[in-house]
C-alpha cells in the first residue's frame, strides 16, 4: 500500500526527474552532499530548492537549532525571538535594500514563500481597497497565483482571477494594465508583484516600474522567496536598485526549516496593528524552532557569504558553459536549458550515474567547493559527449521526467 502517491512538495517528487528514478528519498545531508535510500552518496545542486544555503548539517546552525529544540517549540505568548529575529532582519534589510532604513520598516513572520506573497497581497488589497493584482514570476499554491496557470484545478474562480500575467522588461505591457484597469472602480490595480527572473532588467527597467506604481497608486511587491540572501544582503533589490514597498523572503531564511517574511514600510504594517486588521494569523508563524533556525542564518550570512556564494556559482557557470550546456542566470541561481525533453532527461540520468543531482535549477550552497565544481563539469562534458553520438529521443522513449508547468 502507498497512502502517498506523489511528494509533498510536487518539484521534489522522483517522477520530475525521470520515469522509475531512483533515489526515490534521501535520507541524510552533509556538507553539499546528500544521502539516498539507494545506499548511495550524491553531490547535490538543487540544495533544497535553494532552501538549503548554508550546507546540510552545517555545525553552527544545527547546534542553534538543536538548543532551541530542548528549550521548546511553541509558546502560549509570542516566544523571545520573535522580537530579536524581526530586529535583525529588519536591521539588515533596512541598511541594503534602496530607499529603506531600519527605523522605518514593518514585518510579519510566515512558515513559507506562499504564506509571504500572499500576505503580502492581501495587505496591499487592504490598504489600496483594490482588487486587480499584476503579477511576473511564481508566487506560490494560493488561488490568487496559481489562478493564472492552467488548469488551476480547484481554484474558486470568482475574485481569484484577478491577476494579469506582466512579461519581463516589459513597460508597455504594464502601462496598458494599468490603463485597462483604471475604468473598473472595482478592479483597478492594488499591486504589482514580481519575482526577478534569470534574465537582466533592461536600462531603467526597475525605475519605470516604480514609477508607475507610484502614478497609479499601486504598491510594488518583490518576491525575493529564492533570491534573497542569495544575491545579496539586500537581495535582488540591492543588486538591481529596486525600491520596493513589501519584500517576501523565505526559503534561505530558514535553511531548510520553515519560515518566511514580508517586510515593508511601517505604515503598511500598521495595518496589522489595527482594531479592525488585515487578518494574517497562524498557531506556528511564531514557533520557535523555526526562528532560532532564521537567528542562526542571520548571525552567519555577511558580504563575505554572499561573495563566496557569487564566485562558486560563477565557477559552476562557466564550467558547464564549456561543456557545451546552455545555462542562463547568474551565479547564486542558474538554470540549465536544453534543445528537448529528452536532452533534458538523458542529463539527469546521466549526472545520478555519476553520483550528482543536478536537474534543471542550480542553486550552489556554502557547502560547495571548486573540487565540487570540477567534478561536475568532468560529469557534464561526458554526457554532452556522448548525446552527440546517439539518437537521444529514441533513448529516452518512455523514460522522460515528468513536466508540471509548460511555460515556466
Amino acid at each position: 500500500m502507498n497512502p502517498l502517491p506523489i511528494a509533498a512538495t510536487f518539484s521534489k517528487d522522483p517522477s520530475f526527474w525521470g520515469v522509475d528514478f531512483h533515489p526515490m528519498a534521501l535520507t541524510t545531508g552533509y556538507g553539499a552532499m546528500v544521502h539516498g535510500d539507494d545506499g548511495v552518496w550524491y553531490l547535490d545542486w538543487v540544495s533544497a530548492l535553494g532552501a538549503n544555503i548554508l550546507g546540510y548539517s552545517n555545525q553552527e546552525f544545527t547546534h542553534r537549532v538543536r538548543d532551541q529544540v530542548l528549550d521548546g517549540a511553541g509558546f502560549s505568548l509570542p516566544h523571545i525571538l520573535e522580537g530579536q529575529v524581526a530586529e535583525k532582519l529588519v536591521t539588515m534589510l533596512g541598511n541594503h535594500v534602496p530607499g529603506w532604513s531600519p527605523d522605518g520598516l514593518g514585518m510579519r513572520f510566515g512558515k513559507s514563500g506562499t504564506d509571504a506573497t500572499t500576505m503580502a497581497v492581501r495587505m496591499a488589497r487592504a490598504v489600496t481597497d483594490r482588487q486587480r493584482i499584476i503579477s511576473h514570476g511564481y508566487h506560490g499554491w494560493m488561488d490568487w497565483s496559481v489562478a493564472k496557470t492552467p488548469p488551476a484545478h480547484g481554484v474558486v474562480r470568482k475574485g481569484s482571477l484577478y491577476i494579469s500575467d506582466l512579461p519581463f522588461n516589459d513597460i508597455e505591457t504594464l502601462e496598458s494594465l494599468f490603463v485597462a484597469e483604471a475604468g473598473r472602480a472595482y478592479n483597478q490595480v492594488a499591486a504589482v508583484i514580481m519575482e526577478q527572473p534569470m534574465d537582466d532588467p533592461l536600462l531603467g527597467y526597475y525605475d519605470a516600474v516604480r514609477r508607475l506604481c507610484d502614478e497609479q497608486g499601486a504598491l510594488l511587491i518583490i518576491d525575493e522567496v529564492v533570491t534573497w540572501p542569495r544575491y545579496g544582503l539586500g537581495g535582488a533589490c540591492e543588486c538591481y536598485d529596486i525600491r520596493p514597498d513589501i519584500i517576501c523572503i523565505g526559503k534561505g531564511l530558514g535553511n531548510g526549516m520553515p519560515i518566511s517574511a514580508i517586510v515593508g514600510r511601517r505604515d503598511l504594517f500598521d495595518w496589522f496593528g489595527r482594531d479592525d486588521p488585515v487578518f494574517v494569523s497562524s498557531t506556528h508563524f511564531g514557533e520557535a524552532v523555526s526562528l532560532a533556525a532564521a537567528d542562526a542564518v542571520l548571525g552567519i550570512w555577511d558580504e563575505s557569504k554572499v561573495m563566496d556564494l557569487w564566485g562558486i556559482g560563477e565557477y559552476l557557470m562557466t564550467g558547464l558553459q564549456s561543456t557545451g550546456l546552455k545555462v542562463v542566470g547568474h551565479p547564486p541561481r542558474s538554470l540549465n536549458q536544453f534543445a528537448s525533453k529528452a536532452e533534458r532527461g538523458y542529463f539527469i540520468l546521466g549526472m545520478r550515474d555519476r553520483g550528482i543531482l543536478m536537474n534543471r535549477p542550480n542553486l550552489p550552497n556554502l557547502a560547495h567547493n571548486q573540487d565540487d565544481v570540477a567534478k561536475t563539469v568532468v560529469a557534464a562534458r561526458g554526457i554532452m559527449a556522448e548525446m552527440k553520438d546517439i539518437d537521444v529521443v529514441e533513448a529516452m522513449r518512455g523514460r522522460l521526467p515528468r513536466v508540471l508547468f509548460e511555460n515556466r
